[in-house]
């Protein structure tokens, strides 16, 4: 199990400063005393290690917040982040552009230093690279494919669990080996629980609200007045909303979701009446 320091405080998940359980790049301590209003800063060394050199004086990598309006580079997950090495001595590290979702370059080996002129065949290569890791499907294709989906007969909708997705009629031979269950009306209303969670830790783990957790901050944000929610990797919580509305006994709420588990799109478009998919 790899060693997670507060790099506000330097400590190392000792009582000083403990690391936060729902922020684990920041302790708790220093989220309450102000130290990264201007940036956070990350602590996982091992990590560290594979993104840029290490030095005996290191202390972490720190996120740079982009000034002047210059744009990062992609890779497949998306606009990159700066960061920059952060070391004991005065003055400031080497700033480089990493992958802003995953924490291991096994899982994205984006790199590039800051001050690097990439070549337009590099470029050109980073751009078909990036393309290739696309889902194969647009969303556009997924809504219509789900609409599909919908109007089979109830003993005809099933879902490989192997695969993550819903199985029209048609493509089954291909998933003949695999597991295979129906589809309940509820479960297409609530995808997540169809769903299995990604699990992997430095890169898209997941963490599903209850149903508890979910109607609890629903009911805050309602209660607040807000009507219009962006849910940021929080499936359950936009699911809740787009059930609520269709209640028609609260005040309607305009959602959406941002999320890089490509699964929700497949298998989260369903067309409930009136018209209003869940994702």
């Amino acid at each position: 199990m790899s060693r997670r320091h507060c790099r506000g405080c330097a400590a190392s998940n000792s009582s000083q400063c403990r690391v936060g359980v729902g922020a684990p790049w920041r302790s708790e301590t220093c989220i309450k005393s102000g130290l990264y209003r201007k940036s956070h800063r990350l602590g996982n060394m091992k990590d560290i290690k594979d993104m840029a050199e290490n030095h005996d004086d290191s202390l972490g990598i720190e996120v740079i917040l982009p000034e002047g309006g210059k744009p990062a580079p992609c890779c497949p997950h998306g606009p990159t982040l700066l960061f920059e090495k952060v070391s004991k001595g005065e003055g400031t590290g080497r700033r480089f552009y990493a992958c802003s979702a995953c924490r291991d370059r096994k899982d994205c080996s984006f790199f590039q230093w800051e001050d690097d002129k990439v070549s337009e065949v590099r470029l050109l290569a980073r751009e078909a690279e990036n393309k290739s890791k696309k889902p194969p499907v647009s969303h556009k294709e997924y809504c219509a494919r789900f609409k599909k989906f919908a109007s089979l007969r109830p003993d005809e909708q099933k879902f490989c669990q192997d695969c993550q997705t819903l199985l029209p009629a048609g493509v089954r031979e291909a998933h003949a080996s695999h597991r295979l269950t129906g589809v309940t009306a509820a479960q297409l209303k609530r995808p997540s629980v169809l769903l299995r969670p990604l699990d992997n830790k430095k890169s898209n783990a997941q963490y599903l609200f209850t149903d508890r957790s979910a109607h609890f901050l629903l009911d805050t944000l309602a209660g607040l007045g807000y009507t219009k929610v962006l849910c940021m990797g929080t499936p359950r919580l936009q699911e809740l909303i787009k059930l609520r509305n269709l209640e028609q006994n609260h005040e309607p709420m305009k959602s959406l979701l941002l999320d890089i588990d490509f699964s929700l799109s497949s298998a989260g478009n369903l067309p409930t009446s009136p018209p209003n998919p869940p994702y």
